[in-house]
């Protein structure tokens, strides 16, 4: 048996069944009629008010005209109406009054029009408008409830897809920097090394402060700072003298919403493939500043730079996919030399209204 059976209900019953939620005309139907669409409706009108003019029977151009008006005016209430409401019952309500407006103007029709032959066309457009009416509002509603349904199904793909990529990197975040903080840990509580203590203190507080983040898709850049700061210090607490930071951030971009654990990513790589490496050690430098619409941060060190031919791995790799969700095809990471060797990771998205 087939699993899309045919829906014969269409046929005296037509249009969505289930009516849209509050919730999901927020989030895919809260845009009205575009202008484009409304200047089309409004060339169309003029076109068959003109095309009346040219060909009606003599005497008989304002009667057609009136019925041309008052069927636009019947209709453009009721297809407003439908806008925000497109699903059956209110597409049923909607033709009945069609109906309803077609046996009243007939009415007024014979009373206005005492001749049976000067009310011959205007009846005849009454008639052949309002079944055309009924069928353009039904275009509309089943139009309309695909292009809501359609936007739903794209929010919950980018939904799901988000949340998985936010798995995938608290799943690589907290394995691969847990297991190297807690080997140097070991081996510095076993040979009694004074550093022990600081190191267990400062990795207390990363697991405090970080751990529950990584439960939100997003956060903002002032929360993702707290994070990196802890793992700074961590880090600060393995390297001593040979790791040193700089923050600079404009206040006003401390709202601004990241996916989570996406700058943290970016100081680890600078730590362990910047400074780690180098024998000397080195500074990470943390900058954000807006540019116009957009915002850029960077993470920029001056240790041992980017290999002859860089590739992305996984952590970086989710972080492109996670920052173009978030911020639509603008959003970009880029990496590059730093002018005093090392590497600049620059993050650029869409920056919060000022």
């Amino acid at each position: 048996m087939s699993s899309n059976p045919i829906d014969w209900s269409q046929l005296w019953y037509p249009g969505r069944r289930q009516p849209f939620t509050p919730d999901e005309m927020a989030r895919a139907g809260a845009d009205g009629p575009s202008r484009t669409l409304l200047a089309l409706l409004l060339v169309n009108v003029l076109m068959l008010l003109l095309a009346v003019a040219l060909v009606a029977p003599e005497g008989q151009e304002l009667s057609l005209a009136g019925a041309i008006a008052v069927l636009t005016l019947l209709g453009a209430p009721l297809g407003w109406w439908l806008w925000w409401r497109p699903w059956r019952q209110p597409l049923m309500l909607a033709s009945l009054g069609v109906v309803a407006g077609m046996v009243l103007a007939a009415l007024l029709l014979r009373q206005l029009v005492p001749d049976r032959e000067g009310r011959g066309g205007p009846a005849l457009v009454f008639g052949a408008g309002g079944g055309t009416l009924v069928l353009l509002l039904w275009f509309l509603v089943v139009w309309r409830a695909q292009q809501i349904e359609a936007r739903l199904a794209a929010l919950a793909e980018r939904e799901r897809a988000i949340e998985m990529a936010r798995r995938l990197a608290a799943a690589q975040l907290e394995p691969h920097f847990l297991f190297n903080t807690l080997a140097s840990l070991q081996h510095w509580v076993d040979t009694r090394d004074e550093r022990a203590s600081p190191l267990l203190t400062a990795l207390t507080g990363y697991l405090r402060a970080t751990l529950p983040l990584f439960k939100q898709p997003t956060l903002p850049l002032s929360d993702e700072l707290v994070a990196v700061e802890r793992y700074l210090q961590v880090m600060q607490a393995r390297l001593g003298a040979r790791l040193a930071w700089q923050i600079d951030i404009e206040p006003a971009l401390r709202a601004l919403p990241l996916p989570s654990g996406a700058l943290l990513t970016l100081v680890e790589n600078a730590v362990q493939h910047g400074i780690e490496p180098s024998l000397r050690g080195g500074t990470v430098h943390l900058r954000a500043r807006r540019r116009g619409a957009w915002a850029e941060l960077e993470v920029a060190d001056n240790g041992a730079g980017l290999p002859a031919q860089p590739a992305d791995g996984v952590g970086l790799a989710n972080v492109r996919q996670r920052l173009s969700l978030l911020g639509g095809p603008g959003a970009a990471l880029a990496l590059a030399p730093g002018p005093d060797g090392g590497c600049i990771a620059r993050l650029t998205l869409p920056a919060p209204p000022t």
